[in-house]
């Protein structure tokens, strides 16, 4: 039995060659081919809080200092210097009776406004169009949305008083109306 004795085993090393080759390959193609996170970004401006600013020589013309309402019921057009649109000077603000909110400028297809396409956005853009024709220098929007107004609406309310995709300016791009947009606080 002297035949039999221990086996030795030699050793060979791994031979991790092909699999680091394989990861060099595969860790810049998966990098390349990943998308990591895409952002978009709406400009808009926000109200100034702090001191007063000087005092600049008053312009000819008061600024028309535009806002547009976003409630449930529809848009709401106004201007600070009196000019209120789409309401007859009979009624004034207060609606017919005098009680109440005011009846929206522009109302929804359905009352409540239930989703995006309720509201009328291109009537929205057209009557801000004929607004720029009166005050072609004017280039400030203000949004106040209420509190429940749908996110997707407040953007496409931006889009709308930005720029009027159905005119043509100058080197036949759309129309210009209102680029820069201030969103104030929430109405109730």
């Amino acid at each position: 039995m002297a035949g039999k004795g221990r086996r030795t085993t030699e050793e060979t090393p791994l031979d991790l060659v092909p699999i680091m080759n394989l990861v060099t390959i595969l860790i810049p193609f998966l990098l390349m081919s990943a998308q990591f996170v895409t952002l978009a970004v709406i400009d808009s401006t926000l109200p100034a809080i702090g001191p007063p600013q000087e005092v600049q020589e008053e312009p000819d013309e008061p600024p028309l200092m535009l806002s547009v309402a976003l409630t449930d019921q529809g848009f709401t057009i106004l201007g600070d210097n009196g000019v209120v649109t789409g309401e007859s000077e009979e009624e004034g603000a207060e609606g017919e009776e005098g009680e109440g909110e005011p009846e929206p400028t522009i109302p929804c297809a359905e009352r409540p406004c239930t989703s995006a396409e309720s509201y009328d956005f291109e009537e929205l853009t057209r009557m801000l169009s004929l607004i720029k024709d009166e005050y072609p220098d004017d280039q400030n929007v203000i949004l106040v949305p209420e509190g429940r107004i749908q996110y997707e609406v407040i953007v496409r309310t931006m889009d709308s008083t930005r720029e009027d995709k159905s005119q043509k300016g100058e080197d036949d791009s759309s129309r210009e109306l209102f680029p820069f947009v201030v969103i104030a606080g929430g109405a109730q």
